[in-house]
């Protein structure tokens, strides 16, 4: 399918224009992200992030009219999407806004719509008459749990981040040594808010992070190659696919948040391999022309790539639509759209680079004498 695959294409376009085309392609990034920007996500921009745990899915008419009743909060950037609870199996319901919440106000509007919520475990007994004092104090040591009994009620309310419901039902039948029936109402909510000053904090150490990684990347390169030209052409390829990302990441709203950065790193080594992967065959190899080399490193190259991308399109289908996990789906869109670039940034201009080092600048010469010598 891939055979001599190289060899045809440049037969019908010149292989120095197939060379500037992803360079063109990648400059042209840089001012679209620079106009359009990246849409950050809370960790990077500060905000707002609840999760609620619903008996079943929420409707995409329920979440209009959900957006109706908050838009008096006047909530920026607010979305709303429904999901799965991957441990419960449980509907889940995420709503994400840049802007702080006041949990009392928000509160009575989201109960509006999904019943009671809870933020921590609470376990509610009625009793007939108050229990033995040292009972209390027996099950707040026991289940690291808040232990009341209402007088007025007669319930015993049991609160703890995490109960058991077996081992606490168990437990009480043993110290009132009676039946009981027990109403546990399981932890449905948690809400994360992210100061825009800690968020901008995780943002620039984040980038600083990930120049590190790319200067160290950069450093092995040169160290592996010790020959400039071919350095600065795996180099200019992992740029350059990095570049078709972030842009692709503006035209599509992809977040800018830390799963989608290491999408970017993941992207850059995954990228760094395959250049490698050309760069060892056609300089090292002894036998064939160049572009027998080419063609050789084109066939395994396509096929590892195409099969990553097969990869990373059922991994978007199947958490966007199976298990509605929004993390999973932004690290195979970013891998996804930056994997397309680098079909053309390897096989188009870094192969163009190779080649025309090798055929035009003599490099294959000094690369044959030196081995000579060993």
């Amino acid at each position: 399918m891939f055979d001599d695959m190289y060899t045809r294409l440049i037969g019908i376009v010149n292989y120095k224009i197939l060379l500037a085309l992803p360079i063109a392609f990648s400059l042209l990034m840089i001012p679209l992200v620079y106009t359009q920007g990246i849409p950050m996500g809370i960790d990077f921009q500060g905000g707002t992030w609840i999760e609620i745990i619903t008996e079943r899915g929420t409707s995409s008419e329920e979440i209009d009219e959900l957006k109706l009743d908050l838009s008096p909060l006047n909530l920026e950037d607010l979305r709303v999407y429904p999901g799965r609870d991957v441990i419960t199996g449980k509907g889940k319901l995420t709503i994400i806004t840049t802007s702080r919440i006041n949990e009392t106000e928000i509160k009575p509007i989201l109960e509006a719509h999904v019943g009671r919520l809870n933020e921590i475990d609470t376990a509610i007994v009625p009793l007939k008459e108050r229990p033995p004092i040292d009972l209390e104090e027996t099950l707040s040591s026991r289940f690291n749990a808040d232990v009341k009994f209402d007088e007025n009620t007669k319930l015993l309310i049991i609160s703890a981040f995490e109960i058991d419901g077996k081992k606490l039902e168990s437990a009480l039948r043993f110290y009132l040594n009676q039946n009981i029936t027990m109403d546990l109402q399981k932890k449905n909510i948690n809400i994360k808010p992210v100061g825009k000053t800690l968020g901008k904090t995780f943002r620039e150490q984040g980038i600083k992070a990930a120049i590190f990684a790319y200067l160290l990347i950069i450093s092995v390169i040169f160290f592996a190659f010790r020959d400039p030209i071919p350095s600065l052409g795996v180099i200019l390829a992992g740029t350059c696919d990095a570049l078709i990302a972030l842009g692709g990441m503006s035209i599509f709203g992809i977040l800018l948040e830390p799963a989608s950065l290491a999408a970017l790193l993941m992207l850059i080594g995954y990228s760094v391999d395959s250049d490698i992967l050309l760069t060892t065959r056609v300089l090292r190899r002894r036998t064939g022309t160049v572009d027998d080399r080419i063609n050789d490193a084109m066939k395994t190259g396509l096929t590892m790539t195409g099969t990553t991308i097969v990869v990373m399109i059922v991994i978007i289908l199947v958490s966007t639509t199976v298990f509605q996990i929004e993390i999973l789906a932004s690290i195979a869109s970013v891998l996804l759209i930056g994997l397309l670039g680098d079909l053309t940034t390897t096989w188009f201009m870094n192969a163009g680079i190779l080649k025309w080092y090798i055929e035009e600048k003599r490099g294959k010469l000094r690369i044959l004498q030196s081995l000579g010598r060993r």
